[in-house]
């Protein structure tokens, strides 16, 4: 099964995040850098305030997707991954929380 690696921007009063710049600059960056050590796909969402209008706790996650923990442990060590995480205060203020582990299941359809 696939590796999921996801990246959280904490959504907190004083947060700044520039989707635009993110997705038309760092996640093509993200690519051209990882896509030499295997990364597979990538995928973003926009949290929005649940149904009782509370803020939701991050912004936005960016998933990337790869076949192995191993891939993205080489990608991530490698020379590639300095301007990918050097581009991080150019769209956001915080630092970013980094989750990672395997797809167990998915639906059928």
């Amino acid at each position: 099964m696939p590796f999921h690696a996801t990246v959280l921007y904490p959504n907190d009063p004083d947060t700044k995040f520039d989707l635009d710049y993110y997705l038309k600059t760092h996640m093509p960056l993200v690519e051209s850098a990882f896509k030499k050590h295997g990364l597979v796909k990538w995928e973003v969402l926009e949290y929005k305030p649940g149904p009782d209008g509370t803020p939701p706790k991050f912004v936005v996650g960016g998933t990337l997707v790869w076949d192995s923990p191993e891939q993205m442990g080489a990608a991530m060590s490698s020379e590639d991954a300095k301007p990918v995480l050097g581009d991080i205060p150019n769209f956001c203020n915080k630092q970013p929380i980094f989750l990672g582990g395997p797809l167990v299941a998915k639906s059928s359809y």
